[in-house]
């Protein structure tokens, strides 16, 4: 054994690899799904996340990765439009007095 053998990350198998790669799947799967039965206006968020998150998950087996900038996208996105929504409900407020 060489010295950088032990130092190399170790190998998952094949099907670990394949396992991995299929729970990607029907995770983005089952949330794309239940986006667009129960909030299909959120599927503008919803919909990029799914597809960075499946690339970087089932594609490139990066799980974390994938994980990580579905949820960032999903909490950022959204957050971007925040001022906007509350300038209209606060107009909306001031019109019914």
């Amino acid at each position: 054994m060489t010295s950088n053998q032990s130092l190399a990350r170790p190998r998952w198998s094949r099907l670990a690899r394949v396992r991995t790669r299929l729970w990607g799947l029907l995770v983005y799967g089952g949330v794309l799904a239940w986006c667009l039965v129960q909030l299909p206006t959120a599927a503008v968020f919803v919909v990029p996340a799914v597809a960075v998150g499946a690339v970087l998950h089932v594609v490139r087996g990066r799980p974390i990765l994938g994980a990580t900038v579905f949820l960032v996208i999903l909490v950022v996105a959204p957050s971007l439009f925040w001022p906007s929504m509350l300038t209209d409900v606060m107009n909306s407020l001031g019109s019914r007095l």
